[in-house]
This record gives C-alpha cells, sequence and structure tokens, in this order.
C-alpha cells in the first residue's frame, strides 16, 4: 500500500468515542473494522486490483484502488469486507468471544445497507453497471431515512445517539454520492 492517510474528524470520533464507551467494546470494533478491510483487500489483490490509499474518515475506512474488470468482479470486491465480518462472527461465536462475533455482525450487516458509500450500496452500482440511478437513488434514501428514524427512536429509548449520528455521517456521504450520479 501506497499511502495512509488518517482525517482529523477521525481522530476527533475515534477520542469521542474512547471517552463514552464504558464497556470497552470500542476495542473489539476496531478489531472487526481491521478484518472487514483486510477482506476486501484480499479479494482485490485476488482479482488483480491495487490498493493505492487507505483513508480513514469520520465515516469509516475508504480503500482508494484499482478495481478489477467486471461488473461481478467489482462486486465481489464490495461484498467481501462484509463476508470476512460474518467469518469473523463464526470464528469468534465458536471460541466463545461473543462480543467480538456481536461487533462484527453488526459492522458487516450495517455495511450491507444498499446506499452509498457503503458496500451494499457500492456493490449495487457495479451490479447494475450505471443503470437505474432513479431506483437505486430511491432506494438510498429510503433507507437513509429508515436510518436516520431508527437512530432517533434509539436516543429517544435512552439507548444513545450513537446509530443517529453515524446515520447523518454516512447520510451526508450518501447526499454527495447521489448528487454525482444524478447531477
Amino acid at each position: 500500500m501506497k499511502r495512509l492517510e488518517v482525517r482529523d474528524g477521525f481522530l476527533v470520533l475515534l477520542a469521542a468515542l474512547w471517552c463514552v464507551d464504558e464497556t470497552n467494546i470500542l476495542p473489539l470494533f476496531l478489531l472487526a473494522a481491521a478484518i472487514h478491510e483486510l477482506g476486501h483487500v484480499l479479494v482485490l489483490s485476488l482479482a488483480d486490483g491495487r490498493v493505492l490509499r487507505l483513508t480513514l474518515t469520520a465515516c469509516g475506512a475508504v480503500l482508494r484502488c484499482t478495481l478489477p474488470e467486471g461488473r461481478c468482479a467489482r462486486a465481489a470486491v464490495c461484498l467481501a469486507g462484509p463476508a470476512a465480518s460474518f467469518a469473523l462472527t463464526a470464528c469468534a461465536g465458536e471460541l466463545g468471544l461473543y462480543r467480538l462475533a456481536g461487533a462484527s455482525v453488526l459492522l458487516g450487516a450495517f455495511n450491507l445497507l444498499p446506499m452509498p458509500p457503503l458496500d451494499g450500496g457500492m456493490a449495487l452500482c457495479h451490479l447494475a453497471g450505471g443503470r437505474f440511478p432513479l431506483a437505486r437513488g430511491a432506494l438510498s434514501l429510503a433507507v437513509m431515512a429508515g436510518l436516520l428514524a431508527a437512530g432517533c427512536w434509539l436516543w429517544r429509548q435512552g439507548g444513545g445517539a450513537w446509530l443517529l449520528l453515524t446515520g447523518v455521517l454516512i447520510s451526508a456521504q450518501t447526499m454527495k454520492n447521489l448528487a454525482k450520479t444524478t447531477g
């Protein structure tokens, strides 16, 4: 890999999460995220792609890479992260590491949401091959609304604002991506 870039937003978010992490779950999520990204890198290298840069942002890790040829190969790279998350979930569960398994399954499932820049949204874009932009945009907006509504509900129930904050950050990036594809 040529370059690792860490944005200020990532460091601020990490510090804030560290301060409010009373259950020591943050290191488990960071390990799950590292395995998730390694899944992308493994399939990317097997499909003759190259990692150019890994950027850590407030919205998560962003791999800049040269993608392999073909819609299915590109979608496979996108889906390799969640697959690695689910593999870690299974291994951790077998070893009795249930908190790590929980962190990993949440990370994998969240990343499958069909809204760019998440893996599910990117895989859908690659598989669609640029077709159906309005349908993909409508799906992204519906998922975004559901995510924000779930975040508000969880916050009002006393579950914390983490899902709402994540939803706001991912939604902002999704809106940027939708503006690029439809504008």
